[in-house]
């Protein structure tokens, strides 16, 4: 009966593992050249350009750890952004002319290679509103501003005499961290940093609201409503009636799936995505016309805060590209049914869990016949536990 259950198959999941070792490999390069010396001393540019990639590694690093989220959730933006920061990363390791840096040129060009071979799988576009770009422009705008300001009146601060102090200044001062190592000398001076320090700090919450507010109300909601599910289950326990708790969203659909998707009505709350009109199923389920690889429809059923996802390859054109779209959507278990008639590959579909109803027939039927309907039953809830 285990036949019946592929686990997920590696795709673009690849892509951001390589992406987050890299990360993690760029800090780790990033502290040890700092803390080692470079296997060849240089001096002028090229001496320069070591300096700079002692720190400046560790801070792709940390960039690099926030593409892989946005790849993880299929942004296409994020991957060619990691594209760059790989390159940039093995660029790191190649300036430091260190030992403790080969591991990150290795990594990095290994790593490009596999963006290379899933750039596919990052399809899905920025929804970025006009308040959360606004925000953004905002920083690089004060950012500007202060490094701009502080050199035009670098006469007026001691500390300030290079555009790297200029920014320097502006980061330690719009984000209210003040070493105290630079600081006004003149009355212009004063008054350009205490604009600084009043738009910094401004700016900067505006902008973390604006771009991790929405996320975190989605989180709240998803983990609000499986409180109330889990009290509402328990309510209903104690008073020995049903309870529809779990939301459950299906893409795809076909006469084979219509009595699963009926009976999961009676027990969760279901909506169905198809692009068949005349999909029919019992009135507990929201049917939806529309393509399921599309963000809008994805979002309009509630993928988001939903508990699974079931995907019926069978009702669908490309079953690759829908459980791709829904998982970028979310982190809740994604099933595979593949039923239909139509021979299918299972060892390509990358859901958590894929079932082959005629895999389960088949050794249904075998095990009645040869009187071994224990064992059947025996590898039907080691199945159940597997796909949980």
């Amino acid at each position: 009966m285990f036949e019946a259950l592929h686990p997920r198959r590696p795709g673009g999941r690849v892509a951001v593992w390589i992406v987050t070792a890299i990360a993690l490999t760029s800090i780790a390069t990033g502290v040890g050249s700092i803390l080692t010396r470079p296997a060849l001393e240089t001096g002028g540019t090229l001496g320069d350009l070591q300096a700079v990639a002692e720190f400046s590694g560790t801070i792709v690093g940390f960039a690099l750890l926030v593409t892989a989220w946005g790849m993880r959730r299929g942004y296409r933006l994020a991957y060619v952004t990691a594209v760059l920061l790989v390159a940039l990363s093995g660029a790191h390791g190649i300036v430091q002319f260190r030992a403790v840096s080969v591991p990150l040129v290795v990594l990095s060009v290994g790593g490009l290679a596999v963006l290379v071979a899933t750039s596919g799988r990052f399809t899905r576009s920025s929804s970025l509103d006009a308040t959360q770009i606004g925000a953004l422009l905002s920083i690089v705008g004060v950012l500007c501003y202060g490094t701009a300001g502080a050199y035009a009146l670098r006469s007026g601060f001691d500390g300030v005499t290079t555009v790297v102090d200029a920014v320097y200044f502006t980061a330690v001062t719009a984000s209210t961290v003040g070493y105290g190592d630079v600081h006004a000398s003149t009355e212009a001076a004063r008054l350009f940093a205490i604009s600084l320090v009043v738009l910094g700090p401004a700016t900067l919450a505006a902008t973390v609201g604006s771009l991790f507010g929405p996320a975190l109300d989605t989180h709240l909601a998803r983990t609000g409503r499986e409180a109330t599910a889990h009290l509402g289950s328990d309510a209903a326990v104690a008073g020995g009636k049903a309870k529809r708790s779990a939301e459950i969203v299906v893409l795809g659909s076909d006469e084979t799936i219509a009595p699963i998707v009926d009976t999961l009505a009676s027990r969760a709350s279901v909506a169905v995505v198809t692009g068949e009109e005349r999909s029919r199923h019992s009135d507990g389920v929201d049917v939806l016309i529309g393509d399921p690889t599309v963000d809008r429809t994805l979002e309009r059923a509630g993928i988001e805060t939903c508990d699974a996802v079931l995907v019926c390859t069978a009702g669908l054109r490309d079953a690759d590209a829908v459980i791709d779209s829904a998982r970028s959507h979310t982190d809740a278990r994604i099933v595979a049914f593949t039923g239909g008639g139509e021979p299918v590959s299972t060892e390509r579909i990358e859901a958590d869990v894929v079932v082959d109803p005629e895999t389960v027939l088949i050794e249904a039927t075998v095990d009645a016949l040869l009187g071994t309907d224990g064992v059947a039953g025996q590898s039907s809830a080691s199945a159940a536990s597997h796909s949980g």
